[in-house]
């Protein structure tokens, strides 16, 4: 009688049926997990990725106004004003691309998995903030906490933010040869 050996290979054919079992138990789970019970299931390509984008920003982010817009099949835009920061936003929403353009070789490469196959995915997804006045304000009052010693006297405004001209303030004086603008844009992308 012959013993099988744990250590040896199975043959083709019970890898095949293993491989489908474990990805069925995965995609199985994958579809009554709880905390994607909100999604939708349907497949409707860039839409479907908008609705399911919306409806996880909504809950993880409840009271902050999100536009999750499509621009074609395979993109979809997502804007807010102030509120969380774009990393956090990002940590919901890379999950739903499927796929990236690989500059070396020319072409798209997917990365489907199977959260997109259930969930949906795009190629690409955009994220922006935009920032109000009151959080350019309290991002002045910052920068001014931690660098106004360097200057005294040059009082910087929100107005002069927005008019760029704080990109030519400070270029010498700060540490790390940025202008005063750059280090602004710093806090202002990582104050909620």
């Amino acid at each position: 009688m012959h013993m099988h050996n744990p250590y040896e290979s199975r043959p083709a054919a019970d890898n095949k049926d293993a491989d489908v079992t474990v990805y069925r138990a995965e995609t199985d789970y994958l579809k009554a997990a709880p905390e994607y019970k909100h999604l939708s299931q349907e497949k409707n390509g860039a839409v479907q990725v908008a609705v399911n984008i919306r409806r996880e920003l909504k809950k993880a982010f409840p009271g902050f106004k999100f536009s999750v817009t499509t621009r074609s099949c395979d993109c979809v835009n997502i804007k807010w004003t102030d509120g969380v920061t774009e990393e956090r936003v990002k940590a919901i929403t890379d999950k739903y691309r499927d796929s990236y353009f690989d500059s070396m070789q020319d072409l798209a490469v997917s990365c489907r998995s199977r959260f997109n196959e259930i969930y949906g995915g795009v190629g690409y997804v955009f994220t922006k903030r935009e920032y109000s006045g009151r959080l350019k304000e309290k991002a002045n009052v910052i920068f001014m906490q931690k660098y106004g010693h360097a200057f005294t006297g040059k009082e910087k405004t929100p107005e002069m933010l927005k008019r760029g001209e704080l990109w030519k303030e400070g270029h010498y004086f700060h540490r790390n040869g940025f202008a005063v603008q750059t280090e602004i844009n710093k806090i202002l992308y990582q104050t909620e």
